[in-house]
């Protein structure tokens, strides 16, 4: 196997090519020259990433750079493609004949032809060089919790640097330090790092209504900002100044946050209300989509199937994936997703939209304690694994339960239906109709019961999506709702994905979503 130092090198240097090329052919015409200087920009937003993994490959682990350099290997066959390309239908760059020709030939048409020939494909390079990127990033971010020394220490050196994405990742590491510094001090001595987050009790919020069928609210700030408002409770068991630290922690990460890579929206900071729910986190929306009014994926889901095709169900899918990706990567067990913690925004040219995770407050840091406690609450209990469910739950909230429920909702987005109906007065008035779980319900053995739902939705997966989201689609569902058991597609041994950092169950969590990207054409993908 071509080992990905090569390839970052190759990468590299094709990548200069391009350069060389957008430099050297002022002959063109203007239309593809700006197709080539778009794909030549994009490769400046990679350069200084592809520099990072081949500079610091040795300190990877194992199953990461597998996962990677099948990645370079295809961001080096895009680059090449487009080096090919443009040489095969401009010449060599000192060469101008090729256009030369081109342009003696009598009248305009057929120069036009030729002109929208190559600049379609070159703008295909482009959309393949722009996917890569998309799947590259969850990728990219899981740098963010890696602990090795060296790689910490350049992440250090290089977060005042020009580039964007190392400067995030870099971002994110401070965060996560300060996160962990709090493990051991007082509120009080580490306070002053992040005392900005809190906007205090006067902070002003107006016109603030509640999301329908959401658990969170939208407001508008003093400037007339449109923002969400995520309610953070007290839980049994976690006392005032906990939960301040916990809260603020969350917020340290999630400020730093870039809703285009990471499909979360950034957090605003921390009102403190003096009653309950003690805590508000406040995000802000995109100014592209804040024209449009949230709701949530519960919302979408019982409205009619016909409203949204298939490429806008996926992206809907990818965009959820991606965000749960970076969570994990940030050690955020979310503990709490549903399609009411999920907040459809969208801009002008989206009829959907795109999906934001929010709903926060049963979330934890996996390093920290965890509360063995929950609720009986069916509508919830159906998007946790059976293993979390009730009010005793068996095992310890870890990150796969997230990916379980991860799972279902991406059932329920594969359908186009909602598992809980609502009634009129938007009260849950009981499971779908599709979803014959009535009995399971007031079953006695509640453990048992869950038991059934879990096989019931792996069976509606197998049986139903493959017709309407195809093969692919249905592979990572079902991959989700099996992530715990011993035979999983996912994880088969749990035990060879488990290392000190995480990275692994992250990349196989990647592996298998990614295939949704490499398959499936989608905007945004």
């Amino acid at each position: 196997m071509t080992d990905a130092v090569s390839l970052g090198f190759q990468s590299a240097e094709t990548g200069k090519e391009i350069y060389k090329r957008c430099k050297t052919y002022h002959h063109a015409d203007e239309e593809v020259r700006q197709a080539i200087l778009e794909i030549d920009s994009y490769w400046f937003t990679i350069e200084d990433q592809v520099r990072f993994l081949r500079d610091h490959w040795e300190f990877f682990d194992d199953r990461y750079q597998v996962h990677s350099n099948n990645l370079l290997g295809e961001l080096q066959r895009n680059l090449q493609a487009a080096v090919d390309l443009i040489d095969n239908v401009l010449g060599e760059p000192e060469d101008s004949s090729v256009w030369t020709e081109i342009r003696s030939k009598k009248g305009d048409t057929r120069r036009g032809k030729w002109t929208v020939y190559t600049k379609k494909q070159l703008n295909l390079i482009l959309g393949k060089i722009e996917k890569w990127h998309h799947r590259f990033d969850p990728t990219w971010f899981l740098l963010s919790r890696m602990s090795d020394k060296n790689v910490g220490r350049d992440f250090e050196n290089s977060r005042d640097g020009d580039s964007g994405a190392i400067s995030t990742v870099a971002k994110l590491r401070e965060a996560h330090g300060e996160s962990q510094t709090t493990l051991v001090s007082s509120i009080s001595s580490s306070a002053s790092s992040s005392s900005s987050l809190f906007l205090g009790k006067d902070y002003e919020l107006r016109d603030i209504k509640v999301i329908p069928l959401a658990h969170s609210s939208m407001g508008l700030t003093s400037e007339g900002r449109r923002v969400i408002i995520d309610h953070y409770f007290l839980r049994n068991g976690v006392d005032f100044r906990t939960a301040k630290k916990d809260v603020r922690d969350l917020a340290s990460i999630l400020s730093r946050v870039d809703p285009a890579f990471s499909s979360l929206l950034p957090c605003k900071g921390v009102v403190e209300t003096g009653s309950e729910p003690p805590f508000q986190m406040i995000f802000t929306i995109p100014r592209t989509m804040s024209r449009y009014v949230p709701c949530s994926l519960r919302s979408a889901l019982l409205r009619t199937k016909d409203d949204f095709d298939l490429n806008e169900r996926v992206h809907l899918a990818v965009s959820l994936a991606r965000s749960v990706v970076f969570l994990h990567a940030s050690r955020i067990v979310h503990k709490n997703i549903t399609p009411e913690n999920i907040v459809l925004l969208r801009s002008e040219n989206e009829t959907l939209g795109t999906p934001f995770l929010v709903g926060f407050e049963r979330f934890r840091f996996d390093e920290r304690r965890t509360n063995m406690t929950g609720d009986d609450n069916w509508e919830r209990n159906i998007y946790r694994h059976p293993q979390r469910q009730g009010l005793q739950p068996e095992e310890v909230y870890s990150m796969r339960h997230d990916i379980y429920s991860v799972g279902v909702c991406l059932l329920e987005i594969g359908l186009w239906t909602s598992f809980v109906k609502y009634s009129d007065d938007l009260q849950v008035s009981g499971p779908d109709s599709d979803l014959p779980i009535d009995a399971l319900l007031t079953a006695k053995n509640k453990r048992r019961a869950a038991v059934e739902i879990k096989a019931l939705l792996i069976e509606k997966a197998m049986t139903h999506l493959p017709r309407t989201m195809g093969k692919i689609y249905t592979d990572v569902v079902v991959s989700c709702l099996t992530c715990l058991d011993n035979d999983s597609p996912l994880f088969r041994k749990p035990s060879d994905f488990e290392d000190d950092d995480g990275i692994v169950v992250g990349v196989r969590y990647i592996e298998k979503v990614g295939q949704i990207l490499r398959t499936i054409g989608v905007k945004g993908g």
